[in-house]
């Protein structure tokens, strides 16, 4: 198969692999375990927490491992938002409207406990400090904006809104899944209260990631999502995934080593290509990271593309993939392009990993060339013979 869908998930790094297969031979052992196997399992997972602090430049954060980025949003958002209610801080959250199903959903919740959201749209294609501290009341307890968005690529300006942010708000929760696997991140450089990751988007398996949390008020204090044997420091219960925390380690690790040459060159190479054989696109959003290029292909219905390309074994995306296998509209798109029908229909989006060619991208183009070709002998065949 060609793979182009990393922002859905990527494919284990081998030397990800065989460190969990290592540990889920050697390292079975319960780390909560008062024997000597078992302390050595809990020193391991402490190791690695710390490694992983130091890989995205977060020293004084305290990290969590989660199952992934939906536990990690939930926990967040939930506590800090409950939390800041509860101290009479207010009850009122500015969220931008592309944000991940695991972020929306929350804030539909909260909107039913009693909060009040404000979901900021970009103008002109761009979101700025002013709409946030616009929207930005007394009763507003905090801010939410995700670092990279999964389906456009678009990198939101959250360096600028961590300068100002804790002059507004309590807390402020940043996405960071799609930021992660092509070279080092410096989260310490946003200042930002909370950030979540999630392992399959970097090269490790599903149902393993993090929640770093570092409030900026001591009364805010985390409050567990997941209640039972007090793992975690006591704020996320069940038997730590080993193996799978020492793979997240040993994916951050190299993650940290990659670089953006190869998807960065990939993404020109698509584009060039497209406008050599003709192909009429543009590629959506704004201030877009390489790795992933939502592109709008006029009079081509992303259905019927992603049919074609599936037939050929090509795996494309026309948006999220977290959404139970939908193919509904994409919320991003009716955000970025509100009065463009036509692009919300006929979009899709191709993300990178370090294991892609440019003679797979050369195989796409000819999928596309097919299916315009087809379209057109279909035109021509419906119309009144003279």
């Amino acid at each position: 198969m060609i793979y182009l869908d990393n922002a859905a998930t990527t494919p284990v790094d081998p030397e990800v692999a065989n460190v969990i297969h290592e540990a889920l031979l050697e390292n079975y052992y319960n780390p909560s375990s008062v024997y000597q196997a078992g302390k050595k399992n809990k020193h391991l997972i402490n190791q690695a927490r710390q490694q992983i602090k130091e890989l995205i430049h977060l020293p004084k954060a305290d990290l969590y491992f989660t199952s992934g980025a939906t536990e990690a949003n939930n926990w967040a958002i939930l506590s800090q938002a409950k939390k800041a209610k509860a101290l009479g801080y207010g009850h009122h959250i500015v969220a931008t409207a592309i944000e991940h199903p695991s972020v929306l959903e929350v804030l539909k919740y909260l909107e039913t406990q009693g909060f009040d959201i404000t979901y900021l749209k970009p103008h002109d294609l761009n979101f700025s400090i002013e709409q946030f501290i616009a929207a930005t009341t007394p009763q507003t307890i905090g801010w939410v904006a995700m670092l990279v968005n999964n389906e456009l690529g678009a990198r939101l300006p959250i360096e600028e809104l961590g300068k100002i942010a804790k002059d507004h708000v309590k807390w402020f929760h940043v996405d960071a899944v799609q930021a992660f696997g092509h070279g080092k991140v410096d989260l310490e450089a946003l200042n930002a209260t909370s950030y979540s990751a999630s392992g399959h988007k970097l090269g490790a398996p599903k149902g393993i990631g993090f929640l770093a949390y570092q409030p900026w008020d001591e009364k805010m204090t985390l409050q567990p999502l997941l209640h039972g044997g007090g793992q975690e420091a006591g704020l996320r219960s069940g038997t730590e995934n080993l193996p799978y925390i020492l793979g997240l380690t040993k994916a951050f690790e190299l993650a940290n080593q990659a670089n953006l040459d190869n998807v960065s060159e990939l993404a020109s190479y698509l584009m060039n290509q497209l406008k050599q054989k003709g192909i009429q696109f543009e590629r959506n959003g704004a201030h877009q990271v390489p790795y992933i290029v939502n592109l709008y292909f006029p009079n081509i219905d992303a259905s019927q593309l992603l049919v074609q390309t599936d037939l050929a074994n090509i795996a494309i995306s026309a948006g999220s993939a977290c959404s139970a296998g939908s193919l509904e509209l994409s919320h991003v798109l009716s955000a970025y392009y509100p009065n463009d029908d036509k692009r919300h229909h006929q979009s899709i989006r191709l993300s990178f990993g370090k294991q892609n060619t440019k003679e797979e991208i050369d195989t796409f183009i000819q999928q596309l060339i097919n299916l315009k070709e087809r379209t057109k002998q279909l035109w021509h065949s419906q119309q009144p013979q003279h």
